[in-house]
């Protein structure tokens, strides 16, 4: 592939070589032309073998073919589980076949269980079966199928072709630095995921390139975590194990067509079956690795401002929250504890506005909350550790040996900054202990923000191809603090992270980034939340109330309050103050009251958050994930689910009136949280919403663990020694749930509902 405007389409296989969990073979590609005023791509073979329908009269009969050159690629089909199978194309040689599936660092398991499986040939096909799945690979023309013949819930999109007969999606296509897997989109098929995506839930009719960007917000049209993940309503669930940029083109130019374009020579495919998305996540987060649970504090209030310029404006806040008797454990402090606070992190403490650090988060401590510090894993040439860092060769590198600069993010000074290469074991070291002080000291958490500055041409320390080190950035930068404060401490850490990729799950938490303070903004940042759920599960939150734009409305304040009670994680932070107070005395009453709720509800999120680790679910789950087989479900997405019992439909809008709110119910009985009868789905139904409220029902049959939560309730330490109530909806058993302590709940009192 020298000539750099040489397109190639994958033909036939030839050689093929069985093995116990698969086979190889040599993908032959024959040069192609794309046909240039019309959709269609033309090779040098007879027009008929291609299908071309000769006997148009308006065929042009000028065509002329290209050569017949061929050139070939290394496939490999390998099975690595019961219900999954790993396609991989790439040059014979290339690291993706030479190297562990886990060398990018996104794969952290090679299989998922059993790879036992039948391999069969025919004259026409290659077919690898286990009783959980069957590939059926194509030999000339090359194709592929996932499931069974007569309906396949993948197939190529070979058969899309326009009146002539030319194809318009062969089912694979390269080019220099490029592969292409083309797939066709069925008629009810629903196509879902991508990562952090802030447009509708369903992707069809969407183009998304998938690259890491320091968004600016959820409305430009980039996002801070894609994932190269998808779901298919017909029954499977697609993983390109890569870190070069794809493009995902969801009907978007051919209304038929699911085109992955990988920025890269190769592309390694996974493919995974299952009846469920949830049984698919498994899968996959076996696969990549799954979220561990965090300590209890992390699910309580946290509260933070852009920016915080002193201790005692910090204190002032941690007595006003005490004496307005609101519940909350995290005050966070942004980049104003730096004394280079510009975009900049060298951990040295700005003594002068926060005084000795210790003592500040004793001071904390006295009044019940920790401390969120933020960071980020840029360095200003201004500071002082700038010179060590790069003498050290512990910062990232370009492709021509210069010190690299950050890409994408806005100096406030015109200065560049440089990036800490974290692929270098010394530097990733060096990067963690200097977190220890902190540590030590008290700090609880660590906000890992940016992360989406490493420029395309980076040479990292390790090796990484250039066209994978931008989007694993994050997946290292978050994976070296994470890992850092659990060697340094013993404890099960967590992180507050903005960037991500494949594999993000694994280094909880993140959220969703710089919200405007708009309805629009609210409603992008809960879709976002949602597409995420279904790419990286595990615990995903947002900025309450926004974090920039125009002033922020009380009502609007106390919808995204709501929303927020009921998230995975909860924090209010922005631009401007987000405290409860600022926003009238009827906001700040109905904001301590969802306050209240959420940690009355602690013990049940300690429920859903052990199914991240068991399971691979996300605790905020999309309807589609808890009724696949619902078929309104997969398009809702103004509602979610918060675990698999509380349904919550967030209210869109930005005033203190009351207002109508079309909710859907799925099939079964349902209760209202804060009482009343109970509701029959599926459908919809339409409610009247006071200010003071937001729709949450309870599935019939839930067990929903709860503590009584009264005004002197601080923070969550302070529910470890409470009773629990367990409210049963429905006529069933109460469960047996887990204690805060790890062990099961004896003696709660069972309260019957419906």
């Amino acid at each position: 592939m020298t000539d750099s405007d040489q397109r190639w389409i994958g033909r036939y296989l030839d050689g093929v070589r069985r093995h116990a969990d698969g086979f190889d073979a040599d993908l032959v590609f024959l040069a192609a032309l794309e046909l240039p005023h019309t959709p269609g791509w033309l090779t040098g073979e007879d027009m008929l073998a291609q299908g071309i329908e000769v006997t148009m009269p308006n065929l042009p009969r000028d065509l002329a073919l290209p050569a017949l050159q061929e050139h070939r690629l290394a496939l490999r089909v390998r099975v690595v589980g019961p219900d999954a199978v790993r396609v991989t194309l790439a040059p014979p040689g290339e690291p993706v076949l030479t190297e562990g599936a886990d060398w990018l660092g996104i794969v952290t398991s090679e299989t998922t269980g059993p790879t036992t499986c039948t391999v069969t040939e025919t004259e026409d096909a290659v077919q690898v079966a286990t009783p959980a799945l069957t590939l059926r690979v194509g030999r000339r023309p090359f194709t592929l199928q996932l499931g069974p013949a007569e309906a396949p819930v993948l197939r190529t999109a070979e058969r899309l072709r326009q009146v002539a007969g030319f194809p318009m999606a062969p089912p694979v296509l390269a080019g220099p630095d490029t592969i292409t897997l083309n797939l066709e989109i069925g008629a009810d098929e629903d196509i879902l995921g991508f990562g952090e995506q802030f447009g509708r839930l369903v992707k069809n009719g969407q183009e998304l390139v998938l690259t890491v960007e320091d968004a600016l917000g959820t409305g430009t049209g980039m996002t801070y975590k894609p994932v190269p993940v998808w779901h298919s309503s017909r029954g499977y669930t697609g993983f390109l194990n890569t870190g070069a940029t794809v493009t995902a083109d969801v009907g978007h130019r051919r209304p038929s067509v699911l085109g992955l374009t990988v920025a890269d020579t190769a592309a390694d495919l996974y493919l995974i079956a299952g009846a469920t998305p949830a049984a698919r996540l498994a899968t996959y987060t076996t696969l990549t690795g799954r979220s561990r649970r965090p300590e209890l504090w992390a699910f309580g209030y946290w509260l933070g401002r852009c920016r915080y310029h002193s201790a005692p404006e910090m204190i002032e806040v941690a007595d006003r929250m005490r004496a307005e008797r609101l519940p909350a454990d995290v005050l966070h402090l942004d980049p104003d504890w730096l004394v280079v606070d510009r975009l900049n992190t060298d951990f040295i403490w700005n003594t002068g506005r926060f005084g000795d650090r210790r003592t500040f988060v004793s001071a904390l401590a006295e009044r019940g909350f920790r401390l969120s510090v933020w960071e980020l894993p840029y360095i200003d040439p201004a500071s002082p550790i700038h010179d060590e860092a790069e003498t050290a060769g512990y910062l990232v590198r370009t492709t021509a040996g210069a010190t690299a600069q950050v890409r994408g993010t806005p100096t406030p000074d015109g200065r560049s900054r440089s990036l800490a290469d974290l692929s270098n074991p010394e530097a990733r070291r060096w990067w963690q202990d200097l977190h220890a002080p902190f540590l030590a000291d008290g700090v609880a958490v660590f906000k890992t923000d940016f992360g989406e500055g490493c420029p395309h041409d980076a040479a990292l320390a390790d090796g990484t191809p250039p066209r994978h080190a931008h989007n694993l950035f994050p997946l290292r930068y978050n994976g070296a603090v994470y890992e850092g404060i659990e060697r340094l401490t013993g404890r099960t850490p967590l992180v507050w992270g903005r960037s991500g990729w494949a594999g993000s799950q694994r280094f909880p938490g993140q959220w969703g980034g710089d919200a405007e303070s708009t309805v629009a903004g609210l409603q992008a940042t809960l879709r976002g939340g949602l597409s995420y759920a279904l790419c990286a599960p595990g615990y995903w939150s947002h900025d309450i109330g926004g974090f920039f734009g125009p002033e922020l409305t009380p009502g609007l304040y106390v919808r995204w309050t709501q929303f927020g009670a009921l998230s995975p994680l909860m924090r209010a932070h922005g631009l401007r103050p987000r405290e409860p107070w600022a926003f009238g005395e009827e906001a700040l009453a109905i904001a301590a009251d969802w306050l209240r709720l959420r940690y009355s509800l602690l013990p049940y999120l300690w429920q859903v958050a052990a199914q991240t680790h068991s399971l691979g679910l996300p605790v905020m789950r999309p309807l589609v994930l808890e009724f696949p087989g619902d078929p309104v479900a997969a398009g809702i997405d103004d509602q979610f689910m918060l675990g698999a019992d509380l349904l919550v439909a967030p209210v869109l809008d930005d005033g203190m009136r009351t207002v109508t709110r079309r909710v859907y119910l799925p099939a079964g009985r349902w209760h209202p949280l804060t009482g009343g009868e109970p509701v029959h789905g599926p459908g919809f139904i339409t409610v009247e919403v006071p200010i003071s409220a937001m729709p949450v029902y309870v599935r019939d049959g839930a067990t929903l663990p709860r503590v009584q939560v009264d005004a002197g309730v601080r923070n969550a330490d302070d529910l470890r020694d409470r009773p629990w109530q367990l409210h049963v909806y429905g006529d069933g058993p109460a469960a047996t749930l887990e204690g805060f302590d790890g062990h099961p709940v004896e003696d709660a009192e069972v309260i019957r509902h419906g």
